[in-house]
């Protein structure tokens, strides 16, 4: 989206008023700005699919081939009933998906958006909630295939789906924080992006995505320490019907407090800087 496009979602007042703010309040400031960040993410998303006849549901359907693909060869190899182990791939992969993404383009939250940051003073948490808000739309758009295998295999909503939408708020919270702290830190150093790139590809057979951590008997602490696997069982838990896991949730929110803490002190630290490393 160019300077153009910014003018429409942004208006005089609101541009004075975010201009106004400093590396103590920008995320604040930037996440409560939801009008702009969340038109400017639907305009990524639209522009994405432009003429496309299905558009978004593109990725449901690319995401619906891969579940039955590898929850036909996986159950199998793992020696796992089809029809508790495919809902739970289901929902892992999706999660996933929007986890890795925003591990990916947070690196170049910035810099992508170099040409705007040197042009408009506005929070620079505004452009990490762009892409947070445009993946996590996508991951919406995506459950519907969460849901199809669970009616399938005869798995009925619950209570626990209550939780579901806390899972999710989790997650949209998490993506901001820590695509501010790789926004800051890819600015500054280049080398960032391909090593978290190849990171996050390396890091998702020690998940327990494809498998449960109940396959690894004495060694399941692989799994127990893996913040990444907590994440995604806030989800995935109420929506398959699995155990509630107190840990899980622990670990979710001490991440998030503690990685909005670091966060906090890079945007206070360096924020004014970022423009110059651009």
């Amino acid at each position: 989206m160019g300077a153009f496009d910014m003018d429409i979602a942004i208006s005089e007042q609101q541009r004075a008023d975010l201009g106004r703010h400093a590396g103590t309040d920008d995320l604040l400031v930037g996440i409560t700005s939801a009008r702009i960040w969340g038109t400017l993410g639907w305009h990524d998303i639209r522009q994405r699919y432009r003429r496309s006849v299905i558009g978004p549901f593109w990725f449901t359907l690319s995401t619906a081939i891969m579940v039955v693909v590898l929850g036909a060869l996986y159950s199998t190899l793992l020696h796992q009933p089809i029809h508790d182990y495919l809902p739970y791939l289901a929902v892992g992969l999706v999660v996933w998906q929007y986890i890795g993404a925003v591990a990916n383009e947070g690196c170049n939250s910035f810099i992508g958006s170099a040409y705007l940051i040197k042009q408009i003073r506005i929070p620079l948490t505004i452009h990490v909630c762009r892409i947070v808000w445009r993946n996590f739309a996508i991951m919406l758009h995506s459950l519907p295939v969460v849901m199809i295998s669970l009616l399938v295999f005869g798995h009925y909503p619950s209570w626990e789906y209550l939780l579901v939408p806390v899972g999710l708020l989790l997650l949209l919270l998490h993506g901001v924080w820590a695509g501010a702290a790789l926004g800051v830190l890819c600015a500054r150093f280049r080398d960032i992006p391909p090593i978290v790139n190849n990171l996050v590809q390396v890091v998702f057979f020690f998940t327990p995505v494809m498998w449960s951590p109940e396959i690894l008997k004495d060694r399941s602490w692989i799994a127990e320490y893996n913040p990444l696997y907590h994440l995604i069982e806030t989800v995935r838990a109420p929506i398959t019907g699995r155990p509630l896991q107190w840990q899980s949730w622990a670990w979710s929110l001490g991440l998030l407090v503690v990685g909005f803490a670091v966060t906090h002190v890079l945007m206070r630290r360096y924020r004014d800087r970022v423009p110059y490393w651009l």
